[in-house]
Formats: structure tokens, sequence, C-alpha cells
């Protein structure tokens, strides 16, 4: 699944500027939809570092926001991070 400029949420974004919240939302809902149907067949991890918590991207954010670091490595332009190394 394409998360980072997805054509359903681009178009959601293009509603919602238009003022067409109730088509924004639609489309959010069907985003998340598939963005759900595509974790539970496996997981989505965007992130090419493996990490001791790869494919667990709620508890990865919630550390990173724990820490005031709020960005995980998959966000980052720089995607390395001796911290969240495996072997770590």
């Amino acid at each position: 699944m394409i998360i980072e400029n997805n054509p359903i949420e681009l178009e959601a974004l293009e509603a919602f500027k238009r003022g067409d919240t109730e088509e924004a939302r639609r489309l959010e809902k069907e985003f998340v939809t598939q963005f759900r149907e595509a974790f539970a067949e496996g997981g989505h991890c965007s992130c090419e570092e493996l990490c001791r918590w790869h494919g667990m991207c709620r508890e990865c954010v919630a550390i990173h926001r724990a820490h005031q670091d709020h960005l995980p490595n998959c966000l980052k332009q720089v995607k390395t991070n001796e911290w969240n190394s495996i072997d770590g």
C-alpha cells in the first residue's frame, strides 16, 4: 500500500480545500479502511532500517512522542539511529 502521496488522501485533501467536508471524510475513511486491511495482512512499515519496533507503528510513534522526538526514522530524511537498532 502506498501511504506517502496516496491518491485517495490527496483527493480527500483537495475536497477539504474545496469545502466539501463530507466527500473529504468519505475518502479519508476509504483510505483508513484500506490501510487497516493492509496492516492486518502482515503490517506495513515504510522504515528502511530494521529496528526492534519495525512494523509496530503505534508503539514507535508513542515512544518518539514520549521523549519529545516526534518523528520516527521512517519520517525523517536521515534514517539511521543506533538507539533503535535490533541489537540494542
